[in-house]
């Protein structure tokens, strides 16, 4: 999409000395070039006459009709430094301040000279054909230490590329710089990039060059692509430079040239490059700009949006689009750069993948993700040869025809509300509490024109499948819980939206106990009972002690209703033994409900004797209510005959550790709970049935 490529060049007060020549400008279409401008010198510098130059002079202008001014750009130069340059200059009256300025030194000399640079494409615009007059530009001041050496020189010129739809398509590339071949032999090489030689018909290029003499023809060439260069009689091989203007066949231009060759001869087909390489013997020539105007064959890439897919509740849209090189000249290349935009918003980038020849086409598919700020609806823009900075990157015949705009509305699903989550608990201890899902449907979704379904996954939610079928009686396991995914469908476009919500199913802990439970009194303080032995105990019980919070109440009204709760649990006093405390058991996770539970404290005796004798009376030695941690039993000799460690309730009557019955007698015994040790004797008696 090249209407105008502009390679822009660092502007106002920017300065380079021996300024290489790059690409400036670059022009695709029915255009063509063509260059005035005049010296200020009265002669020819070096041959003995007056070494004056004047302060303006005047060239005329005569395109033929019809054209239309595309560019028209300034270039002044002569002898002196910068900061000896006159930068201010009027053009028919207007004032002009250089926007870019060059300088370059000869070396032979150590003499500088200068260049200036303006745009003035509105002014010839506005002006067009007629005479062109540069005033003010005085260097009165300044020739004089150049008079000696024949280098005092001054002038101007105007490049005007134009529009003539007449001509035929053509790519006019403005080159510029400061480039010096000082006398010294040496050749300036300058590479011209950019170029595309699709056709050598009608090519062309044409100089502005500085300080060129008619009368120094020593060794002096200018060679494209190797090959000589000349233009006779007015541009002989040996003198191209030489003080001509081609443009108007002149040849008193004192000290610059205006001069343009033909060159299909020195092309080749397929060439993106030019070098142009330029030597002198003792003339000085100061090279400032280059045009090339090529007649090339070119592409027409155009663009089609074919489909958008769309897909409910997503901002990624499938595009299928087809590239076309129809009614062109020549071949589309591969690469071509293809952007797409939603509201002028840049929203993904492509390219073609091979070459596409004439009057035939590629097609494509991207996926774009639109941005949150785009709004639903919105105009999809393709664009071919668009480098995302609606910038092309190949030269077509027709520059406006690269783009296609498509409708595109982005569909949502209804707007779904989160349920509240339930919660419930499993009182009758069935392991699995029964929920009534029919409340959610309302907290869902307050449209009228949907389908509300519920699911057990978040997937099958989205996919539409696998809908509870009895919301009214939905079973969850006791102590475990379950998201449910309610699908809320809108019944004209399809498109759904998903919720959540969470059941809770919570179990009692500790429903497994159907008696008391029971702990003893301190053995050294019997007034006093550590209520914490209960969660000791439970531990034993049951895996899961650790997700439960133990209380402890005297009433079991108090522990229903979290009242009066016992603080002193580590030295607590009953008022009388045995006695019920009740504890409130609440789980540490939303898992679950409370529990109440019973314990027993109790005024623990140790039994003085046992009667094993299978009567079912005191046959064994009850320790249960002390919940011992170890038992060992010793008989009057000291010997260890027996022991037990946790668990122990009455398992020892009157055996050994071999499970042999032991005499009738006084043993001794030595038993831990988890504060205190008891050491004492117990009878063994054995009586006869």
């Amino acid at each position: 999409m090249i209407k105008i490529l502009r390679i822009f060049i660092l502007l106002s007060g920017i300065v380079a000395h021996s300024q290489q020549v790059t690409l400036f400008k670059q022009y695709t279409g029915n255009y063509d070039f063509y260059m005035i401008g005049n010296t200020m010198n009265t002669v020819a510098n070096g041959t003995g006459g007056p070494c004056t130059v004047l302060t303006q002079s005047s060239a005329a202008l005569n395109i033929n009709a019809p054209h239309t001014i595309q560019g028209a750009f300034l270039y002044w130069s002569g002898s002196g430094s910068l900061a000896e340059a006159d930068l201010n200059v009027q053009l028919n009256g207007t004032p002009i301040t250089a926007q870019r300025t060059f300088t370059v030194t000869a070396s032979q000399t150590d003499l500088p000279f200068f260049g200036a640079f303006a745009d003035v494409t509105s002014l010839v615009e506005a002006t067009g054909n007629g005479t062109y007059t540069l005033s003010d530009l005085d260097l009165t001041n300044v020739i004089p230490p150049y008079c000696p050496t024949g280098s005092n020189y001054a002038g101007w010129s105007i490049v005007i590329i134009y529009e003539n739809l007449t001509l035929p398509n053509r790519v006019v590339s403005l080159y510029e710089g400061f480039q010096i071949a000082d006398g010294s032999g040496a050749t300036v090489t300058i590479t011209l990039n950019g170029l595309d030689v699709t056709n050598l018909n009608n090519a062309k290029v044409g100089f502005l060059a500085w300080e060129g003499d008619e009368n120094i023809a020593v060794s002096e060439e200018l060679r494209i692509n190797g090959k000589l260069i000349s233009n006779p009689p007015l541009n002989p091989s040996n003198n191209v430079f030489n003080c001509t203007n081609t443009f108007t066949n002149s040849s008193n231009l004192w000290n610059m040239d205006l001069d343009y060759f033909q060159i299909g001869n020195v092309l080749s087909l397929g060439d993106t490059s030019m070098t142009v390489q330029v030597k002198t013997g003792q003339d000085l020539v100061i090279i400032n700009n280059i045009v090339v105007a090529l007649s090339s064959l070119f592409a027409d890439a155009t663009i089609e949006i074919n489909k958008v897919d769309i897909e409910c509740n997503s901002r990624k849209i499938q595009v299928d689009y087809t590239v076309y090189n129809s009614n062109s000249t020549g071949r589309l290349v591969a690469k071509v750069p293809i952007v797409f935009y939603a509201d002028d918003v840049l929203v993904g980038t492509t390219q073609t993948k091979s070459s596409i020849d004439i009057n035939e086409f590629e097609k494509g598919t991207i996926t774009l993700t639109i941005p949150e700020t785009i709004d639903n609806n919105f105009t999809l823009t393709a664009r071919v040869d668009d480098d995302g900075t609606q910038t092309g990157t190949v030269i077509e015949i027709d520059e406006n025809n690269n783009e296609d705009t498509e409708k595109v509305q982005l569909i949502e699903g209804p707007e779904v509300n989160k349920p509240t989550d339930m919660t419930a608990c499993d009182e009758d201890e069935t392991g699995v509490v029964v929920f009534d899902l029919t409340s959610k449907i309302n907290q869902a979704s307050t449209n009228s024109n949907v389908t509300i379904t519920f699911h057990e996954s978040k997937e099958d939610a989205t996919a539409g499948i696998k809908s509870i079928k009895n919301i009214e009686s939905y079973d969850v396991k006791s102590h475990s819980s379950q998201t449910i995914w309610v699908r809320v469908e809108d019944n004209e476009t399809g498109c759904a939206n998903v919720t959540s919500f969470k059941l809770t199913a919570q179990m009692k802990p500790f429903t497994e106990l159907t008696e008391p439970l029971m702990i003893c009194n301190y053995k050294d303080k019997p007034l006093e009972v550590n209520l914490t032995l209960a969660q000791i105990l439970l531990s034993r019980m049951f895996s899961y002690v650790d997700e439960i919070e133990l209380k402890f109440f005297e009433t079991q009204n108090d522990a229903e209703n979290n009242i009066n709760e016992i603080l002193n649990v580590t030295n607590y006093q009953p008022p009388s033994f045995p006695y019920i405390i009740y504890i409130r058991a609440s789980g540490t996770s939303d898992l679950w409900c409370d529990n109440i539970i019973e314990l027993q404290v109790n005024d623990c005796i140790v039994p003085k004797g046992i009667s094993p004798n299978g009567d079912g009376m005191n046959d064994g030695f009850n320790l249960e209510i002390f919940n011992l941690i170890e038992l060992k039993i010793f008989n009057r000799y000291g010997m260890e005959v027996y022991y037990h460690g946790e668990g122990y309730i009455d398992q020892w009557k009157g055996q050994d550790k071999n499970n042999r019955k032991l005499p009738g007698g006084t043993y001794y015994y030595i038993f831990k709970t988890l504060f205190d040790t008891y050491i004492g004797y117990v009878y063994v008696i054995y009586e006869v049935k």
